[in-house]
């Protein structure tokens, strides 16, 4: 399986590690295990930088449709998810968009930076910082933007 997640029940938090193209029947497994383990309301946290995902747009919308109805079971704990590069995030974001879930989601560069506002927030200094280091990238990166 693509996703590989544990539980630390006590810190109410999901750590999962993606590996290779995620597709809507990897992510529905992933769904399936977690509303098993009654880890919907938990933190989770997400490390994509060795996956991509691989999806069309009816399978964002299935998927969106499915953890929107999952809403209704209580609230969804936080999501940060870990991009490993400018395809992912810019994946995960159009992803975010069209599931539009009431729960928090953001998505990240590096690992301390996703811990660290699933734990204790992030300050919108610490978000600028984020935006700085992604105006610093070489303008090659960004070809194709606007």
């Amino acid at each position: 399986m693509p996703i590989m997640w544990g539980v630390n029940h006590a810190a109410r938090l999901v750590s999962a590690k993606a590996a290779g193209e995620l597709s809507r029947v990897d992510i529905e497994g992933y769904l399936d295990g977690l509303m098993a383990a009654a880890t919907l309301s938990y933190r989770k946290v997400l490390d994509m930088a060795g996956s991509r995902l691989a999806l069309s747009a009816d399978d964002m919308a299935v998927l969106g449709a499915r953890i929107r109805a999952h809403e209704s079971s209580g609230p969804m704990g936080s999501v940060a998810v870990i991009a490993g590069s400018d395809e992912v995030y810019d994946q995960v974001r159009l992803f975010e968009s069209i599931v539009n879930a009431e729960r928090p989601l953001r998505v990240f560069r590096d690992a301390e930076m996703a811990y660290a506002w699933l734990t204790v927030g992030l300050s919108d200094g610490a978000e600028l910082a984020e935006i700085r280091r992604a105006a610093a990238r070489p303008a090659a990166a960004l070809s194709g933007c606007c």
